[in-house]
């Protein structure tokens, strides 16, 4: 799984698919010259762009290597450990209190009563 945005893909090409979508039709400087940038093809590590003049003339490919950022977001699992964690430290601060009261002879009765 790759990562965009708070969006996790199943395979690079559809991750960096994702990431170039929103360059699409941009305008860039390149020599001095200004360019429409269009996405020519998208591979699993490398997208191709092509670059267009504004006032006329050849096109000009460039060829960028990218590596998709793995998925890093929180799963329904990663949410249940993270649950028992806390459900568990609440579990051993209720016995610390327990084992605490017993030992200075406390009962239901008489908590903080003497």
């Amino acid at each position: 799984m790759f990562q965009v945005g708070s969006a996790c893909y199943g395979t690079p090409a559809a991750a960096l698919s994702a990431t170039v979508s929103a360059q699409a039709g941009t305008v860039v400087v390149d020599g001095g010259v200004a360019k429409v940038l269009t996405v020519a093809a998208v591979g699993d590590a490398s997208v191709t762009y092509t670059l267009t003049p504004l006032g006329g003339g050849p096109s000009t490919s460039a060829v960028v290597s990218i590596t998709p950022q793995p998925c890093g977001l929180l799963t329904a699992q990663d949410g249940l450990q993270m649950g028992w964690m806390v459900a568990g430290a609440w579990i051993v601060v209720y016995a610390v209190l327990f084992v605490t009261r017993a030992f200075r002879g406390e009962t239901v009765d008489n908590y903080g009563n003497t």
